[in-house]
């Protein structure tokens, strides 16, 4: 008895972690680079628009507060990576189901081929590996692919989830089912690829646009010299200074915004 209970804890300790596709963890390291680029960014702009370091300081807090919308940005491009391979592993289960396999060993088959398309650090890979380990102890796959579909946040995965549990259940036609989800999936990225395509020009744009202001004011301070220091160091200097910061901010998120196309 002791024995089987310390094969448990062993098998227990080697479940992949659980991810939450809605949250980011950062480490220290991604931490410490978005201050230092945060910091950077910081200095060019008290320095080009109020000439002054104690407008850095002030500025500083906002860098922290952009750590939530880097968290936005990492988390929306992990869940397209989850949705694209998870495309992949409908194909390889769906070939599976053909070659006679279970739909549980289908899906065991397809963590081989995961591996070989992206690496076992892919976030599909280590889905699977919990996935395959959950299997192993003897919970349904309906349950477990309901699991993931809460945790991922894609529509997809989740319309899947649901139709395989009430298929499962009623005895649908599963293969058919598989084939039809990666077919459905595979249009949809298809139709996003297009898209980032065409608009790919227009972010080339957008971030050339970003960088144009501060240029023309480091253009504009090196040349003609004492030409913004009216703006400086005098309250309504720093009144027009800041509001045009403000406008420069909410034309930055409104381009980000209209550029933000979801399929």
């Amino acid at each position: 008895m002791w024995l089987q209970m310390r094969m448990k804890i062993k098998i227990r300790s080697r479940l992949p972690p659980v991810i939450d596709y809605n949250e980011y963890v950062f480490c220290w390291q991604e931490v410490a680079v978005h201050f230092a680029f945060g910091a950077v960014f910081a200095a060019m702009v008290s320095y080009l628009f109020y000439n002054s370091v104690i407008a850095w300081f002030f500025l500083m807090p906002l860098v922290g507060l952009s750590l939530n919308q880097k968290k936005e940005q990492l988390c929306k491009r992990r869940r397209q990576r989850l949705e694209k391979e998870f495309r992949e592993v409908i194909l390889s289960v769906s070939s599976n189901l053909q070659a006679g396999y279970s739909v549980e060993n289908a899906f065991r088959e397809s963590y081989q081929d995961i591996v070989i398309l992206y690496g076992k650090e892919s976030v599909m890979a280590k889905e699977l590996s919990l996935m395959l380990r959950k299997l192993n102890n003897n919970e349904q796959l309906e349950e477990i692919l309901l699991n993931l579909a809460k945790r991922s946040g894609v529509d997809d995965i989740r319309d899947f989830a649901d139709i395989f549990q009430i298929s499962k259940r009623s005895g649908g036609d599963i293969r058919t089912i598989i084939a039809n989800t990666a077919m459905i999936i595979g249009d949809k990225q298809e139709v996003r690829r297009e898209i980032e395509t065409v608009i790919s020009e227009k972010k080339m744009e957008q971030t050339i646009m970003r960088y144009i202001p501060f240029f023309i004011i480091f253009y504009i301070s090196l040349t003609s010299k004492g030409y913004f220091k009216p703006l400086y160091h005098n309250i309504l200097g720093w009144i027009i200074m800041t509001a045009g910061l403000a406008v420069y901010g909410i034309a930055c998120r409104l381009s980000d915004r209209i550029l933000d196309i979801d399929i």
